[in-house]
């Protein structure tokens, strides 16, 4: 959806709506709220106010949206993040830097069909090993409280029954014999 909106004398367009539900590539999921420009010094940049799940402000610059923010996931799209869900974890590289490398480059693309295969093979990890290092943990629960946040959003649930869901579903899969491709 595009917002047109009038500064001093010249016209943009904006990608996002007051009302639209975004995905913040580090913060998350959030609410746009507005859309403000701001004189910091001489320079006036245009925002983004987001409201984020965590009950913090963001400010996004509009003009690096792209580098920034996505939409959040289509009804379409989420029905392949619980496909993955369903389907058995697959064995992680045995090195705990390519783990952690990996782990952060699906943070950072923000994909949640990708945040679900690597929570689906860290859960799986854990229930083979009896527990994750505590890198892996903090590293799992972010990425857990990410996409429990858009499965709420995009499904329009409720927080808690999204959760017991995504449990249920790794517990199904999480011991099936693991496959060694990550």
């Amino acid at each position: 959806m595009m917002t047109q909106l009038d500064t001093d004398t010249e016209t943009t367009m904006h990608t996002f709506s007051p009302g639209d539900w975004i995905v913040h590539r580090h913060y998350g999921i959030g609410q746009v709220k507005a859309i403000e420009t701001k004189a910091i010094g001489e320079e006036e940049t245009t925002y983004y106010k987001i409201d984020a799940h965590n009950d913090s402000t963001i400010w996004a610059p509009v003009d690096s949206e792209e580098d920034l923010l996505r939409p959040v996931a289509t009804e379409e799209e989420f029905a392949e993040v619980l496909q993955v869900l369903q389907r058995p974890s697959k064995k992680m590289n045995s090195h705990f830097q390519t783990r952690i490398a990996r782990i952060r480059k699906v943070t950072r693309e923000g994909n949640p069909v990708k945040l679900a295969r690597t929570v689906r093979d860290l859960w799986g990890r854990r229930s083979r090993r009896g527990q994750l290092s505590n890198t892996e943990e903090s590293h799992w629960r972010r990425l857990t409280d990410r996409l429990i946040a858009e499965w709420t959003v995009t499904m329009d649930m409720d927080e808690d029954q999204v959760n017991k869901e995504m449990y249920n579903l790794l517990e199904e899969n999480a011991l099936t014999p693991a496959s060694s491709s990550s």
